[in-house]
């Protein structure tokens, strides 16, 4: 199965980046075939209804449409998710992500942040007929040291996988009891 993780960070130095390398590495482990895609690379255009979509965004769908689940990270700005990210969701068809199962995760400047961007991607996602997992990870770039999380955190993340892999299961049995 491959999941595709979005990086919705256009910073070079991204602790989303680095939190999704962390995700990429444990779903490798258990097996799954991962691409983290950098949202700003993709050089998307501002999304207009009435243009053609273009070559990255059809990229974007076309990579979105055949994977199994995704992890959608997004630093906080404002109480929200990026405004880049929110241009590649606007790209998305409703079909495209139907009862598809994504984790949502954000990397904060404070240790309380994170709730309303985490909000906001979970009904963003809900509305598109995603599964968003239950759990989700909120980080700040304070429980980072030196590039590695926390005890505490640690934790989170790994049961953050833990749910996605639940989830992807429990779709991969559906799929194969609706085609028998």
């Amino acid at each position: 199965m491959t999941i595709l993780l979005l990086n919705g960070s256009l910073n070079p130095a991204s602790t989303t980046k680095k939190l999704l390398e962390q995700v990429q590495t444990l779903l490798q482990k258990a097996k799954y075939e991962t691409e983290i895609i950098n949202i700003g690379e993709l050089e998307l255009p501002l999304f207009h209804p009435a243009q053609p979509a273009g070559a990255a965004a059809d990229w974007l769908r076309e990579r979105i449409g055949s994977a199994e689940g995704l992890v959608i990270g997004s630093p906080e700005y404002h109480g929200s998710y990026s405004g880049a990210l929110k241009n590649a969701i606007d790209y998305f068809d409703k079909d495209l992500l139907k009862g598809k199962p994504v984790g949502l995760l954000t990397s904060t400047g404070g240790l309380k942040g994170g709730i309303n961007t985490l909000n906001g991607l979970r009904i963003v996602f809900r509305s598109l007929s995603a599964h968003a997992i239950p759990q989700q990870l909120a980080v700040s770039r304070k429980e980072f040291k030196d590039f590695s999380l926390t005890p505490d955190c640690q934790k989170t993340l790994e049961q953050f996988v833990i749910g996605l892999d639940e989830a992807l299961q429990h779709q991969a049995v559906a799929a194969h009891i609706l085609l028998k």
